[in-house]
């Protein structure tokens, strides 16, 4: 988590409108990590407790390492939620050896998958 926390610092200070993959990109990596050992949302819990955050229902983890890893002055719950589902969308489309900036520019952007991901779970008209 320090290393996205890292991660987020960086991301502050570039800038730049393509600083925000490299953030992305970590927390991708972590999640899907935890996928693979299946315990991605009992460590979301886990973190989201220790930063004492409470949760009552199952936590999305990308949306969990987001709120404990960025400053919540400047990543809403509306931003936090496109980001996580832009990361699920790739979690269920992108190829293993893709990088995943590469992957979000290919499907048009992070709005573009964040309403790509959200028409598949019928959130979109």
């Amino acid at each position: 988590m320090l290393r996205l926390e890292n991660e987020w610092e960086m991301v502050q200070a570039r800038h730049s409108r393509d600083a925000i993959y490299g953030y992305l990109t970590a927390v991708f990596e972590l999640v899907e990590w935890w996928d693979q050992e299946g315990k991605a949302v009992k460590r979301a819990y886990r973190a989201l407790h220790l930063r004492g955050f409470s949760s009552v229902r199952e936590p999305e983890p990308f949306a969990a390492v987001i709120r404990c890893t960025s400053d919540p002055d400047k990543v809403d719950d509306r931003m936090r939620s496109k980001w996580s589902r832009v990361l699920r969308y790739a979690a269920e489309y992108k190829d293993l050896d893709e990088p995943l900036a590469d992957f979000i520019k290919r499907k048009g952007g992070i709005n573009k998958c964040a309403a790509r991901f959200a028409r598949q779970l019928g959130r979109y008209r």
